[in-house]
């Protein structure tokens, strides 16, 4: 939690992925995606026409509304759909 950046009384229940023989030993069952999607608005296009660096763009949409891949996932970790563990393993840091 200390990697995401978020406290340790963040989540009421945080869950761990346990393997079987059916996961092969992942913890996982089927396939669920988190998700960022970025509507490109007026200032974010102006951003792209001044060929302003991708984090100076991350941070404009951010502060228009953009949910990181983390943030997604931390919502999943949540609502108990996935881990912690695997957040961390598939999406990178909101550093800007």
């Amino acid at each position: 939690m200390r990697e995401l950046g978020i406290g340790f009384g963040a989540f009421e229940k945080v869950y761990h992925s346990r393997g079987c023989e059916k996961c092969f030993q992942t913890g996982y069952r089927g396939r669920t995606g988190i998700y960022e999607l970025m509507a490109v608005d007026d200032d974010i296009r102006q951003c792209v026409y001044q060929r302003q660096t991708a984090g100076a763009i991350k941070k404009v949409a951010m502060d228009a509304g953009l949910v990181t891949l983390r943030m997604d996932g931390l919502k999943k970790v949540e609502t108990g759909v996935t881990s912690l563990e695997e957040v961390l393993r598939v999406a990178q840091t909101d550093d800007i």
